[in-house]
This record gives C-alpha cells, structure tokens and sequence, in this order.
C-alpha cells in the first residue's frame, strides 16, 4: 500500500469526527440566534385590548416576545418573563396566531408580563418579522431589531445573548 493511501486511511476519520463535533456542539442559543440590525418592520393593529398599536410603540429599548396560547413552550418560558418584568425590563407580547379571548384567558391565569401584546390574529406581521413558530424574542433598540433567538427565553440566553446587546445599546445612547 503506498504511503498517500495510508495517510488517508488514518486522516479522513480524525476528518470526519472534527467536522460532526463542530457541527453537534455548536451552542445552541447561538445556533438559532439573528444578530443582524434590520428594521422592525412597520404595522398598525391592535393590542389585546382593542387599543391601537404601531411600530411607533416600540421606542427605545424593548423585548418583543412571541407568544400564544396554545404554546406550550411560552408556558415554560414565562416565569422566566414575568422575573424580567418585575425588573423593569419592557416585554412587549406579540400574540401569533391566537384568538384574543383564549389570549386573554390564558394572561388572566398565568400573568400578565408585558406592557401590551400585539394581536396578530393572522401571523402578517409575525410573517414581515420572520418569524417561524413561538416562542421566539426580538431585542429591539429604536425601532431597530438587534437580536433574535428562536425558542424559549431562559437566564441563560438572556445573559448570553441579550443582556450584552442592551449594555450596547446604552453605551452608544
């Protein structure tokens, strides 16, 4: 066997494993995270109280986290909400795909973290947004999305990921 053949026989293994190790232990919360700026794109609808709402609402610092019902993932992340709520952290809910009295409800029985929530009966705006399931969580700085991650929001993704972009945001204010 000449010596080229032996040398891949040995090194296209070692290969192999180094390229599904990268692949398999890529973190996770980086994984599905979006730190492209893009702006958030322009709406008007209503919140789940019938008030008006639109891309002006989202001034300044704020969380918009998508959110429904019958997510049972949100259910495992709002706990989690409600502590950054009672921060002081402005969450902004955008209820995809729900009807409002099922939302309602299900505020009305678990807590109400967010300062408003965006109804979105349709998806359209969740759509423009990107959005491909709940939960998912927007960082928005200005009108100006500055993060994404896909899935639940827990302490680990928002030290990880978010609390980095906020301490940003506030040094470049």
């Amino acid at each position: 066997m000449n010596q080229s053949l032996r040398f891949l026989i040995v090194i296209l293994p070692i290969l192999v494993l180094v390229f599904f190790a990268k692949v398999l232990l890529v973190d996770e919360d980086i994984k599905f995270s979006n730190f492209e700026s893009k702006n958030f794109p322009s709406f008007e609808l209503n919140d789940l109280n019938g008030d008006p709402v639109n891309t002006e609402s989202l001034d300044g610092i704020k969380l918009i986290n998508v959110w429904a019902s019958w997510c049972i993932t949100c259910l495992v992340e709002h706990p989690f909400l409600t502590q950054l709520a009672e921060k002081n952290i402005q969450i902004i809910g955008l209820n995809y795909k729900d009807s409002d009295s099922k939302a309602n409800a299900w505020l009305q029985r678990h807590g109400n973290p967010y300062l408003f929530s965006i109804y979105d009966p349709r998806g359209d705006l969740a759509f423009d947004l990107g959005v491909t399931g709940a939960p998912e969580s927007y960082l928005i700085v200005n009108n100006q999305v500055v993060g994404h991650i896909q899935g639940e929001l827990n302490q680990t993704k928002w030290e990880t990921i978010f609390l980095p972009l906020i301490t940003k945001a506030k040094q470049g204010s």
